[in-house]
């Protein structure tokens, strides 16, 4: 059974902004290289009025539960397809946001809201992490998700930085 989580970050720039940032292929570099990913490539395009923002990196596993990086071995390919929707009138936008990992029963999916917040914005994360392993699985999405929900506040770190030095 897939485990829920959610997350929420506040930003002092207005959704504009923060969204600028967050489809920005130099930001999406600066993301997987700090992330550590040992090889990384991204992409930006349209899909009608809808942004689509594709990464994949190649990670060590050796930060992962051992049994993990037993199964996956010594490095794992993650793929990530991030679907955003246009604006809305009060300048908020939608996102729907797939992350698997290659040749792994492993699925983070989720949907987010960035949102005008007083002056600023706030960015809503909220999506469910499956690991599709017979019995192991709830307690590898358990001991997996505090990490993967770390690389987000880091992520989101880096993203306000940007957007405030926009």
């Amino acid at each position: 059974m897939p485990t829920p989580f959610s997350e929420q970050t506040r930003f002092t720039a207005p959704p504009t902004a923060v969204h600028a940032v967050l489809v920005d292929p130099a930001f999406l570099r600066a993301r997987a290289e700090r992330s550590g990913a040992l090889e990384h490539t991204e992409s930006v395009s349209a899909d009608g009025e809808a942004v689509v923002v594709t990464s994949t990196r190649t990670v060590s596993t050796d930060v992962l539960p051992a049994a993990a990086s037993r199964f996956l071995g010594s490095t794992a390919v993650v793929e990530q397809v991030e679907r955003w929707d246009p604006a809305a009138a009060d300048g908020s936008r939608r996102s729907h946001l797939t992350l698997t990992i290659r040749n792994a029963p492993v699925t983070l999916t989720a949907s987010s809201v960035l949102a005008p917040d007083g002056p600023g914005s706030s960015h809503r994360l909220d999506g469910t992490l499956e690991v599709r392993v017979p019995l192991l699985g709830g307690q590898v999405e358990r001991a997996a998700l505090p990490g993967l929900l770390q690389l987000v506040r880091s992520e989101s770190a880096l993203a306000q930085e940007w957007a405030a030095g926009a």
